[in-house]
C-alpha cells in the first residue's frame, strides 16, 4: 500500500511537517510495511516555506527589521533561481506579542530586504506567499525594503507603518533594485479584498492587528493618499495605482497585495495551487492508493479552497480517495459529502477538552492515525503480510525486516516520563524501528539478535556534552578516539563543544572546517554545537543555518585564548538572536569577578583549590542566565551544575515559565570533595567537585526534576596538562575525560540509593536529545533511529584506565568497582565496530 500524506499545520499546535511526521508514525504504527510520501502542503499563507522546505528547498536566513523594526533572523526558500518569501517569517502578526500589536505603526520593510536578499541569492522567479501580517501600509515598507523612499513635504523620509502614509508627499521609484525588472513574481493569496473602503484592508484586517474604530479609519484615509501619490508613477508601474487598488487580492496582508501587483507587477494565483505546484504533489500522486490530508479546523472555509479541498481535488482528478484528519471538525454529513472526503478523523475523538487536545496534539494524531490506517488495512485487505521467518531460513521469502532484536527486557518509551521495561520484539528497517511487538509475536528478520536473560535493551544514550578538540588540539582527543569511546560506553550520539578545537567553532568556515576533519572518523553519529564570543553575533544566524544544535558561552575564562567570555551584556545580545532563531544558549556559569575575588594558594590541598571556585560564583552567574532569558525569551540552559545553592532559585525560575534547561555530569554525583587525595589533579575540574551533602542535593534535583539530564561533560587532555605543576591544582589542566563511564558510573550511585535503570536511562538519552533537537534520538519507539546498547546491569568490573578508548590513560576513577556492562551497540540497525567510522555527522533537524 502506497499512501501520500499531504497536510496543512494544527494551528497553534504543529506545523504542517510535524502534522504529516505524526501521521505516518501512526501508520507504521499501523503496518510497518506501508510505503509512505510525506508532502506538507499549505495554502499560500503561513506554512508554505514550511511546505517548499520539505519539497526539497534549501534553507537561507537573512537579517531584517521585523514588524515594529527590531532585527530578525528570516528564512526564505531557494531552489535554482526559484524563491518562496513568506511574509509571516519577516512582518508576520505572531512575531509580536498581542500587548506590541500596532496596526497603524507595524511595517512590511522586512518582507521587502527578505526579496532583496533572495535577489542577492540568484532568484528570479519569486513566489510571495502573503498571510498573516501584522502591518497595514500597503506594501509600503516593502518598497522601502527594496529601493524605494516615502517623502513628507519637507523632503523627510516618513517613519514606518501605514498611519505616517497620511503625510506622504512623494515617492522616489528610482532606487528600486533594477533586478525587479527581470523578475517573476507569484502572489500567492486566497484574499480577494480590495485596498480601500468597506472591504479593504484596514476595515477587514486592521482590527486584529490592534487598531479600533478611529485608527481604522486613519489607516483607510492613509492608504487612500498611498494610491494617490502612487498614481504620479503610474506610467512606469506595472499596473495604474487606482486600478491595482481595486483588484482583488489588493487588500491581502495588509496591503502588500497592491504594491505586489502595482510595483512588481505579481500575477495573483490561488495559494493551495501554488503550493501543490511547489510541492510537485501531482507527481508524487502516482502509483498511490490513498491521500491523507489535513488541518487544525475542518468546516465551512475549508470547502472554499483551503488546502485540504486543495488536495483533495487533486486527488480526485487522480482517481484516489481521501481521508481527513483534524483537531476538530464542525461538517455535518451534506458538506461531508460535498466536500470529496471519505472520512473525517478528529482529535475531539480522543480528547474532548480543545486545551489539553492542543497541548498533546503530536501523539493524539500519531494514535488516531494508527486508527485510522488500521481499519482502512483491515477493510480493503490489502495490509503487507510478514514475509519470511528466522534468519537464514531456506526458501523464505525476503524477510521484513533489516534486524529483529528479541529481549526479554528492553526500556521503551513512554509518554512524558521515563521508559518502561517490557519484554519486547523490535523490527528495524532501514535504519529506523519499524514495529515494536510483544516478546513472542516471531518477528522476522535478515538478521536476529537475542538478549540474555541478565542483558537490558537500552536506546542509544545521547551526550550532548562532549569535548572533542579537533582539529588544532588532537593531541589531547580527537573523533576518532572519542567516538570510539562513546560506542564502548553506550554512547550513539554526541554532541561538540564548539571550544578546544583550533579554530574553535565560532563561524560557519570554522564549522566546515571541524565536519571536513571529521568525516571518515565518526564512529557514533555526531552533531556540532557553536560558539557565542565577542564580536560574532553576525555568525550566529548563518550557523544556525548551518546546523549547529545551539551555541555556547563562558562568562568567565574559558581556558583557552581562542574562546574569550562574553560579558552578561554580551549573552543577552546573544540570547536576542538565539531567541529569534528557535535556537538554544548553553552557559558555562561562574561568575568571573567573584573568582577572581577569591584566595588562589595553588598547591596540592583540594580544599584550596575548591576555595578558589565558590559556590557562590556559580549561583550568581546562574541568576545572570535566569533574568536575561526571562528577558528575552530566549531558550537557555546551564551546563555542568555542581553548585545545588542553585536549586531553588532553578526551581523557581522554572515555575514562573523561564525556558531553562540544568544539566550535571557523573562526577559531581559518585565523587566527593572530602575523598579527593592530596595532589589528585585528575579530579580537578571547572566548577568542581563539592562535598558530599552538596552531592546528595543534586540527586535530589534530579528526582524532583529541578535538574533535567546528565551528560558527562568530557574534557580530556594530555598528561602533562593533566599532571602540570606536580600535584598543583592551581596549575594543572581541569577536566574529567568519563565519556566512556558514564552509565556504569552513574547507574552504579543510583542503584545504591534504589534509584532504578529507566529514570538513569532517561536522564542520559531522550532528555539530551528533546533539549538538543536531536528528533527521534534517545528513545525506543517506532519511527526512532534503531540506536541502542545492550547493557548488562547487574555485572561488575573494576576500571582500567589503560584498557578506556579514550586518547589518554587518565582518568580520577582508576580502580573503581562499578556496576553495569554495556556490551555492544547499535547505530542505525547495525552493530557498531569500534574500528570503523560509520557514524554520522548530524545537522540540526536532520538526525536520520
Amino acid at each position: 500500500m502506497r499512501v501520500v500524506i499531504a497536510p496543512d499545520k494544527f494551528k497553534g499546535s504543529l506545523s504542517a511537517p510535524e502534522v504529516a511526521r505524526r501521521v505516518a508514525e501512526g501508520a507504521r504504527r499501523a503496518d510497518p510495511a506501508i510505503e509512505l510520501v510525506e508532502v506538507p502542503v499549505a495554502d499560500g499563507g503561513e506554512g508554505t516555506l514550511d511546505a517548499a522546505l520539505a519539497a526539497g528547498f534549501s534553507a537561507r536566513s537573512a537579517r531584517v527589521p521585523g514588524p515594529l523594526g527590531a532585527e530578525l533572523d528570516a528564512e526564505f526558500g531557494l531552489r535554482g533561481e526559484e524563491a518562496v518569501v513568506e511574509l509571516a517569517r519577516a512582518s508576520g502578526l505572531e512575531l509580536l506579542a498581542e500587548g506590541e500589536r500596532d496596526a497603524g505603526r507595524a511595517t512590511s520593510l522586512g518582507t521587502g530586504r527578505l526579496i532583496a536578499a533572495a535577489l542577492d541569492a540568484g532568484a528570479r522567479r519569486i513566489v510571495l506567499a502573503i498571510g498573516g501580517s501584522a502591518s497595514t501600509d500597503g506594501g509600503a515598507g516593502l518598497l522601502r525594503g527594496l529601493g524605494a523612499r516615502l517623502l513628507d513635504a519637507s523632503g523627510r523620509d516618513l517613519p514606518e507603518g501605514g498611519a505616517a502614509l497620511a503625510k506622504l508627499d512623494r515617492i522616489e521609484l528610482g532606487g528600486l533594485d533594477p533586478r525587479l525588472a527581470g523578475t517573476e513574481f507569484v502572489l500567492a493569496s486566497d484574499v480577494d479584498n480590495p485596498l480601500l473602503g468597506p472591504h479593504g484592508a484596514a476595515a477587514v484586517f486592521a482590527a486584529q492587528k490592534g487598531a479600533d474604530a478611529v485608527g481604522i479609519a486613519v489607516l483607510d484615509a492613509a492608504l487612500a493618499r498611498f494610491v494617490e501619490v502612487l498614481t504620479e508613477h503610474d506610467g512606469r508601474l506595472a499596473r495604474p495605482a487606482r486600478e491595482a487598488a481595486e483588484a482583488p487580492g489588493a487588500g491581502a496582508a495588509g496591503g502588500v497585495g497592491f504594491a505586489a501587483l502595482a510595483v512588481l507587477g505579481a500575477v495573483r494565483r490561488p495559494g493551495i495551487d501554488v503550493v501543490l505546484e511547489l510541492t510537485g504533489l501531482d507527481a508524487r500522486l502516482a502509483d498511490a492508493d490513498l491521500v491523507i490530508t489535513g488541518e487544525g479546523s475542518l468546516d465551512a472555509q475549508s470547502l472554499m479552497g483551503k488546502t485540504p479541498l486543495g488536495v483533495a481535488r487533486a486527488a480526485r482528478r487522480a482517481g484516489i480517495p481521501v481521508h481527513a484528519v483534524c483537531g476538530r471538525s464542525e461538517l455535518d454529513a451534506a458538506a461531508l459529502a460535498d466536500s470529496g472526503f471519505a472520512s473525517v478523523r478528529a482529535l475531539a475523538e480522543l480528547e474532548p477538552d480543545p486545551a489539553v487536545s492542543m497541548a498533546n496534539a503530536g501523539e493524539l494524531l500519531t494514535r488516531l492515525s494508527e486508527d485510522l490506517m488500521t481499519e482502512l488495512i483491515t477493510a480493503s485487505g490489502t495490509g503487507a503480510e510478514p514475509a519470511g521467518t528466522a534468519s537464514g531460513d531456506a526458501g523464505s521469502a525476503a524477510p521484513a525486516f533489516d534486524l529483529v532484536l528479541r529481549a526479554p527486557r528492553a526500556l521503551l518509551a513512554a509518554d512524558g516520563g521515563a521508559p518502561v521495561e517490557r519484554g519486547a520484539e523490535i523490527g528495524v528497517r532501514d535504519g529506523r524501528i519499524v514495529q515494536i511487538s510483544p516478546l513472542g509475536a516471531g518477528l522476522a528478520g535478515a538478521r536476529l539478535v537475542e538478549l540474555g536473560a541478565g542483558e537490558v535493551l537500552l536506546p542509544g544514550l545521547v551526550d550532548t556534552h562532549v569535548h572533542v578538540n579537533e582539529p588544532g588540539r588532537t593531541e589531547w582527543e580527537g573523533f576518532a578516539s572519542a567516538t570510539r569511546a562513546a560506542a564502548a560506553g553506550g554512547v550513539t550520539t554526541i554532541v561538540d563543544m564548539p571550544l578546544n578545537s583550533i579554530p574553535p567553532t565560532v563561524s560557519v568556515a570554522a564549522l566546515e572546517e571541524k565536519r571536513a576533519v571529521a568525516a571518515g572518523q565518526a564512529v557514533v553519529d555526531v552533531g556540532f554545537w557553536g560558539g557565542v564570543v565577542p564580536g560574532n553575533l553576525a555568525e550566529l544566524g548563518p550557523l544556525v543555518d548551518a546546523g549547529v544544535f545551539g551555541f555556547k558561552c563562558f562568562l568567565l575564562h574559558s581556558g583557552v585564548d581562542e574562546f574569550p567570555q562574553v560579558t552578561p551584556e554580551e549573552m543577552e545580545q546573544a540570547m536576542a538572536v538565539v531567541a529569534a532563531r528557535g535556537s538554544l544558549l548553553l552557559v558555562h556559569a561562574e561568575d568571573a569577578h567573584l573568582i577572581d575575588a577569591a584566595p588562589h594558594r595553588g598547591g596540592p590541598a583540594y580544599a584550596d583549590f575548591l576555595a578558589s571556585r565558590p559556590h557562590e560564583a556559580e549561583d550568581a552567574a546562574i541568576a545572570e542566565v535566569i533574568a536575561r532569558a526571562a528577558k528575552t525569551g530566549a531558550r537557555a540552559h546551564v551546563l555542568h551544575l555542581s553548585s545545588a545553592d542553585s536549586l531553588p532559585q532553578i526551581r523557581a525560575a522554572k515555575a514562573a515559565g523561564v525556558d531553562l534547561t540544568v544539566e550535571t555530569c557523573p562526577h559531581y554525583l559518585t565523587l566527593v570533595a572530602e575523598a579527593v587525595p592530596e595532589g589528585a589533579t585528575a579530579y580537578k575540574c571547572c566548577p568542581p567537585i563539592r562535598g558530599e551533602a552538596n552531592r546528595d542535593a543534586l540527586w535530589q534535583g534530579l528526582l524532583d526534576g529541578t535538574i533535567d539530564f546528565i551528560v558527562s561533560d568530557h574534557s580530556p587532555a594530555t598528561p602533562e596538562l593533566k599532571y602540570a605543576g606536580d600535584g598543583d591544582f592551581e596549575q594543572a589542566w581541569g577536566g574529567i575525560a568519563s565519556l566512556q563511564l558514564g552509565l556504569p558510573l552513574v547507574w552504579s550511585e543510583a542503584r545504591r540509593r534504589g534509584i532504578p535503570l529507566e529514570r538513569v536511562v532517561e536522564w542520559m538519552s531522550s532528555r539530551p536529545a528533546d533539549r538538543a533537537g536531536l528528533r527521534g534520538k534517545g528513545r525506543i519507539q517506532v519511527g526512532a533511529a534503531a540506536d541502542f546498547a545492550v547493557f548488562a546491569p547487574d555485572e561488575h568490573f573494576a576500571v582500567d584506565a589503560g584498557a578506556l578508548e579514550h586518547r589518554h590513560p587518565v582518568t580520577p576513577y582508576d580502580g573503581r568497582e562499578l556496576t553495569g556492562v554495556v556490551r555492544t551497540a547499535y547505530l542505525a540497525g547495525a552493530e557498531i565496530d569500534r574500528g570503523l567510522a560509520q557514524g554520522r555527522l548530524l545537522r540540526v533537524g536532520n538526525d536520520e
